[in-house]
């Protein structure tokens, strides 16, 4: 039974392995719906100059499984970053996006 699931990626990709796990928990799920969402310390996991040694498989793969990438816009302008600095298939979410993308799982994941 496939079910609805969100990714939440909180943890910054520089101080723990949380990011790559909830890279690789999404891959895991394949047969379900899963987005991922990047917000707080975790906007840094979607940036294109970050080092993707361990990350660059699934963040190149991810959008052929139909997983949707998101990241909080509010959350990357207060850091300084915009839509040039995103690696490939993240997409800004607004607050209201990002509300939807909660309303519509049926679980979430934080990691």
């Amino acid at each position: 039974m496939e079910k609805e699931l969100l990714i939440v990626i909180k943890s910054a990709p520089f101080r723990n392995l949380n990011y790559y796990e909830g890279l690789r928990t999404a891959a895991g799920l394949w047969d379900h719906t899963v987005k991922i969402l990047w917000t707080g310390k975790g906007v840094y996991g979607a940036l294109n100059m970050v080092d993707n040694t361990l990350t660059k498989k699934f963040l190149a793969d991810l959008p052929d499984i139909d997983i949707e990438m998101y990241v909080d816009g509010v959350t990357l302008k207060e850091n300084g970053f915009n839509e040039d600095d995103l690696v490939d298939e993240v997409e800004i979410a607004d607050g209201e996006r990002i509300n939807e993308l909660i309303e519509e799982a049926e679980a979430s994941l934080v990691f």
